[in-house]
């Protein structure tokens, strides 16, 4: 066989199989799996196996707290949150899809914005989603509800996106150019902006709606086939185009403080 076909195999093996431990484990949903399916395979075919680890550290790490936080608040799930912990399409799209780009785009351009692009991407999806209920209002709101704060979900983005940029620093970096510090440096920092970002825009534009049967504000659009009023934000901005915004200005950050440095 062709030396050359490897190179594309090997990824799309790899990434097949953990779509599918991903699916059993009720992580993903079908369409859920075949998006992480391309987004890894982009990863792993243009970034490396280490670009590859890093998109799992976030994946793996994300879908572990995810379980954690619905096992200590079940009812944030069915109550608040619009879709639950199994991801589907869209919510991989929105948190990987920029991810899967940027390692494209270091395929075809081999520069090191691009990786910085790619490293921003992961560390503010881990960022956002590590922070959990973390905002920047420091207003207290339900716990679960885009926008909300807790100390432990602040200090917890800077923490996943600075892993991020270790992570990233010690996968790419020429250690011998100092200039690679910077821009591990400007991968932790957009990371945050982003989570931030997703903060703000989860609190002001996103759409929510009241139940008044539970009394509560909520993120579902319907309950019991009774159509709620929307009380705050636009109707057809929901989290997964919140995550994808958030990701995209982080990335835009990250970009332009990546043409400052280089």
């Amino acid at each position: 066989m062709n030396s050359g076909i490897w190179i594309y195999i090997v990824p799309l093996a790899v990434n097949l199989c953990v779509a599918v431990v991903a699916k059993a484990l009720k992580w993903l949903t079908y369409s859920g799996a075949a998006s992480a399916l391309v987004v890894g395979f982009l990863a792993y075919r243009f970034t490396g196996l280490g670009g590859w680890v890093l998109l799992m550290l976030f994946f793996i790490t994300a879908n572990i707290l995810g379980k954690v936080s619905r096992a200590v608040s079940p009812s944030i799930e069915a109550g608040i949150q619009k879709k639950g912990g199994t991801r589907d399409w869209a919510q991989v799209m929105a948190n990987g899809g920029l991810a899967g780009a940027s390692a494209l785009l270091y395929g075809i351009d081999g520069g090191r914005i691009a990786l910085v692009m790619f490293g921003v991407a992961v560390a503010s999806s881990t960022a956002d989603t590590w922070a959990g209920e973390a905002g920047i209002t420091f207003k207290p709101v339900p716990a679960g509800m885009s926008g909300g704060v807790t100390w432990l979900g602040t200090a917890s983005s800077l923490v996943g996106s600075v892993m991020i940029a270790l992570a990233w620093y010690a996968t790419f970096a020429d250690y011998s150019d100092s200039s690679w510090l910077f821009l591990a440096s400007i991968v932790a920092v957009s990371g945050a902006i982003g989570s931030v970002a997703d903060s703000y825009l989860g609190a002001t534009v996103q759409g929510h709606y009241y139940d008044p049967k539970r009394k509560q504000i909520t993120e579902h659009e319907s309950r019991d086939g009774v159509k709620l009023e929307l009380c705050r934000g636009i109707r057809w901005i929901d989290n997964d185009v919140v995550n994808f915004l958030s990701n995209a200005i982080a990335v835009l950050v990250g970009c332009g403080f990546s043409l400052i440095v280089l």
